[in-house]
């Protein structure tokens, strides 16, 4: 792992700069850290289109995500002057007030998921989509590894994919899990039957 540190001043757009170095760069790698303040922060909500705009005195509380080489996916948490806290998926229009250092880290890419082969790396019965940080699927998720559930797992990470899902199971919360091709339910019900058979009705 190779650490990178951007230092940004007063007026730099915060995602257009880590794009630009990990394009000028040609590396891939996740956003580590950041200590800052911005006058403007532009985010975009989970499963919505509008963009959100924020303005004054906001002090930047985390900054997380991937870039590849000029592509970045990337997540930001801030508050006002009042400690009220917002967050959101960064977009281009988020400017430095101040400063800002930003600690990246690449690595080669040679990345293999786990979750796409999920248990023993067989096929499965269970199908499960979840949401990056959402704590319903990540219990979803532990409960099936818990019980031995084979199971393929896909993440959701944009307008695109939740479109696609929601034209399938009708379902807007996740995680949404299906059996057999067939939409079984999200986090509740699969506990329900953990609490019935140990959820040895899905293997």
């Amino acid at each position: 792992m190779i650490p990178h540190s951007l230092k940004l001043s007063s007026g730099s757009d915060l995602l257009l700069s880590i794009k630009e170095y990990s394009n000028s760069s040609n590396i891939y790698g996740f956003v580590c850290g950041v200590v800052g303040n911005l006058s403007k922060v532009t985010i975009q909500c989970p499963n919505n289109k509008t963009v959100k705009i924020f303005e004054g005195n906001l002090e930047i509380i985390s900054l997380n995500g991937s870039f590849d080489k000029g592509i970045a996916h990337i997540h930001i948490s801030f508050s006002d002057e009042n400690c009220n806290v917002f967050g959101g998926h960064l977009e281009e229009g988020c400017l430095v007030k101040k400063g800002a250092e930003v600690l990246l880290t690449s690595f080669d890419k040679n990345i293999k998921d786990v979750g796409e082969l999920g248990i023993n790396g067989l096929n499965k019965r269970v199908k499960i989509y979840i949401l990056n940080n959402c704590p319903w699927s990540k219990r979803a998720v532990r409960l099936l590894n818990a019980s031995d559930i084979k199971f393929d797992l896909e993440l959701i990470e944009s307008d695109k994919q939740f479109e696609a899902l929601n034209l399938i199971s009708n379902q807007n919360t996740f995680p949404q899990i299906f059996l057999d091709d067939n939409f079984y339910g999200g986090y509740d019900r699969l506990f329900e039957n953990y609490k019935k058979d140990s959820l040895k009705s899905l293997k």
